[in-house]
């Protein structure tokens, strides 16, 4: 079911590694090649990211599932569009968008969430987003495989950061490391990409977006 995202994870983080390879802790040009790993890791990371909440979502709408199925948790994704509706509109209109939640509650109809959405603040995908992402799903497993690699995500984003907001160069930022960090680091993101996927897939596979699931 995610096997195309995680075919090409694999893809993008072996290509990552035979990069990573060639890489020495000698010279300048070594320096700002390491710095440039976290740019090129974190689009790994995010895509990943937001490929599987897409498919997921995708999954959901093909599940046939209506609104009275679903756990509660699950509202604030099934009902984005009416509640984005209310802050778009004056004193006016502002019941009657908050009857059209009611209306769609009494109709209970199928299930349809648009699949672009990724429930977050919009920054960088941090502990805290990915964290937003779960609760949206209702998702109460851990987030990470291991506690200390929210470290290694916190980095990776913050390094990402100052490069591409120019506080510091590659080079700067790869002065820093060593190549055998990097290694590790690559080691632990790529941990934590299997293990989004994974926990993803088994909230499909097990039915967790069911109410009657979670009461039974």
């Amino acid at each position: 079911m995610f096997d195309e995202i995680k075919n090409e994870m694999t893809r993008k983080i072996c290509e990552l590694r035979i990069w990573l390879s060639n890489m020495r802790d000698d010279d300048d040009f070594s320096s700002i090649n390491k710095g440039l790993f976290y740019v090129y890791i974190y689009g790994i990371y995010e895509e990943i990211v937001r490929q599987t909440v897409q498919k997921t979502i995708e999954e959901l709408n093909a599940r046939s599932v209506k609104i009275n199925e679903c756990i509660y948790e699950l509202y604030a994704l099934i009902f984005s569009a009416e509640y984005d509706s209310i802050y778009g509109v004056g004193n006016e209109h502002k019941w009657e968008k908050r009857w059209d939640i009611s209306t769609k509650m009494i109709e209970n109809p199928i299930v349809l969430i648009p699949n672009e959405i990724i429930p977050t603040d919009g920054k960088n995908l941090r502990y805290r987003q990915l964290q937003s992402i779960a609760k949206t799903f209702g998702i109460h497993d851990d987030i990470l495989p291991r506690p200390e690699i929210g470290g290694d995500i916190q980095e990776m984003v913050n390094n990402r950061n100052y490069i591409a907001h120019g506080n510091k160069t590659p080079k700067e930022v790869g002065r820093e490391v060593s190549v055998s960090d990097l290694q590790r680091k690559l080691l632990h993101i790529s941990e934590a990409c299997t293990y989004i996927v994974d926990i993803y897939e088994k909230y499909i596979n097990e039915q967790k977006y069911l109410r009657l699931h979670v009461e039974s």
